[in-house]
């Protein structure tokens, strides 16, 4: 990575690089215990998994699980296009402050919870919150930088979150062992409780950070061959390339939104179960299986976005990035030991620190600032909405199926085979349809 791609990136660039790292760290250190304090609140007298032979979660617990990733995905969705469109209107910046203090708040209530119900609405209220952070504050990234590096910044700011996720875990597994072995409690609630507590001082981080950025009045928009002068045309103003074309793109990337999500949420809600049962119980040794592939993406990322800007292009990037996370799903199902669920898990990073960023860049590309919130924030919803009922699909199936086996592997393949398959069907999409309107 160079000093200049960094110096590009501007005061609020590299603001919006901190409040990504600093909010996402906050939730992925909760990924490793998630779903024993799900268990926990349901339960507050089962004991830690340590002090447990094997770990076998209940239909209850599942379906709580899956409840939270709807909840979050089916409220952000319609309100990710209400607040792309009201950022267009009255600027990034409030909507970016407003969301981040709701996070604080929300961080706190998460860990005084007591019931999975209460969970469950929490996220609800998290939706609202990412809807008015995360496409607004891609499209003020976007504005802020040159359009020639537009796939790096966007791949700064994906890194930013995975550097998180890549620590995240660990952090999480690392504080929750701290916790059992200063409490040393026969119940596992009194252990979670403050481990699920301990974002909120980097979602407090997060806010004070985001009083410091500034609208972008004057986006940096500088190829008019690509970007529309006309601030009602809703799609880049290009003469060498016909409307249509451009429109056809940004359908497609809508299409791969709800697709695309459609088959991560089948997933989502059960890969950190399926790991739990199949894999390792131990949630220090998950964080630790989180964190190693997490580096792998990590480290994979800006070289590949830098040779997409500059030789290769977004669409292809885009593209490769569907093939990734087509092997890794089609990888889990026979994961029966640590190495192979790292190497699923492996790709499935390389997939998303490489594969956003291609496609929010493209959106950019293809979009005026007039309408850019509107495109990022409907492009979302798209995403959310097929995420939000991929997951409750997803939890029902496993549910019934997860440990019934066909030709040696558990019903939960169908599942992640589903969406090798739904990826694989967005990689066509983007090799047809697609155009790079900057080749």
């Amino acid at each position: 990575m160079k000093l200049e791609t960094l110096k590009k990136l501007g005061k609020t660039g590299i603001i919006l690089l901190f409040i990504s790292l600093s909010v996402q760290l906050g939730f992925s250190l909760l990924s490793p215990v998630m779903q024993y304090y799900i268990e926990a609140l349901a339960n507050p007298s089962i004991p830690p998994p340590e002090q447990r032979e094997t770990v076998r979660f209940t239909a209850e617990v599942i379906w709580y699980l899956s409840f939270n990733i709807a909840a979050f995905m089916f409220f952000r969705a319609p309100f990710a296009t209400f607040f792309g469109r009201l950022s267009d209107k009255i600027g990034r910046k409030k909507l970016i402050v407003t969301g981040l203090l709701l996070y604080v708040f929300i961080g706190l209530a998460l860990g005084l919870a007591t019931d999975p119900i209460q969970v469950v609405v929490i996220r609800a209220l998290q939706g609202i919150g990412s809807a008015m952070v995360w496409p607004v504050a891609e499209a003020l990234l976007m504005e802020e930088v040159d359009v020639e590096i537009r796939t790096r910044a966007m791949t700064l700011y994906v890194m930013a979150l995975n550097l998180a996720n890549l620590v995240g875990p660990g952090v999480g597994g690392w504080l929750y062992h701290l916790f059992y072995t200063i409490i040393s409690s026969d119940k596992a609630i009194d252990i979670l409780r403050p481990t699920v507590l301990s974002p909120v001082p980097m979602f407090t981080l997060a806010f004070i950070l985001s009083l410091f950025i500034k609208d972008i009045k004057n986006p940096k928009d500088v190829d008019r061959n690509i970007i529309s002068n006309d601030e009602n045309n809703e799609i880049a103003g290009n003469s060498k390339i016909p409307e249509g074309l451009i429109k056809r793109s940004i359908r497609v990337i809508y299409f791969i939104g709800i697709t695309n999500g459609f088959g991560v949420g089948l997933v989502a809600s059960i890969v950190i179960v399926y790991i739990s049962e199949f894999v390792v119980k131990e949630p220090g040794i998950i964080g630790s299986i989180l964190l190693v592939t997490g580096l792998f993406g990590l480290l994979a990322a800006y070289p590949l976005a830098t040779y997409a800007d500059k030789v290769w292009g977004k669409k292809n990037m885009a593209m490769m990035a569907m093939v990734f996370r087509t092997v890794a799903f089609i990888i889990l199902p026979f994961a029966r030991d640590i190495p192979t669920a790292m190497v699923a898990l492996g790709l499935g990073n390389l997939s998303f620190n490489t594969g956003m960023p291609s496609l929010r860049a493209l959106q950019a590309d293809l979009t005026h600032k007039s309408i850019r919130g509107r495109v990022f924030g409907q492009q979302q919803s798209f995403f959310n909405a097929g995420m939000g009922l991929g997951a409750v699909i997803g939890a029902g199936l496993y549910i019934q199926y997860a440990h019934t086996y066909l030709a040696g592997l558990p019903g939960a393949g169908v599942l992640f085979f589903t969406s090798a398959i739904l990826s694989l069907v967005g990689a066509i999409a983007i090799y047809i349809w697609m155009i790079d309107p900057r080749r």
